[in-house]
């Protein structure tokens, strides 16, 4: 009988890494960089990340990448201008 590695998932590693630092995490509050961005914000200038770790990338060939984390108190919202046609 062989012993199968239970593999975390990446809202498992960052509840983890959160509670170890005290942050109470609701799986909307820290996300990666790329994350952030996509979500249509961006990380304030100085900040540090809260915490960097391996997380699993998505798509099909799967591994684990070092990833920064950051909590929504360290991003703001990206305003864009809208062009206006005359």
């Amino acid at each position: 009988m062989s012993k199968s590695k239970i593999q975390k998932s990446n809202q498992e590693i960052i509840y983890i890494i959160a509670k170890s630092k005290g942050f109470v995490y609701n799986g909307e509050n820290i996300f990666t960089y790329a994350d952030w961005l996509a979500k249509g914000f961006r990380v304030i200038k100085g900040e540090r990340a809260f915490s960097t770790t391996h997380l699993w990338t998505k798509g099909i060939n799967r591994r684990k990448t070092l990833q920064s984390l950051f909590t929504i108190d360290q991003v703001v919202k990206i305003y864009t201008k809208e062009l206006i046609m005359v």
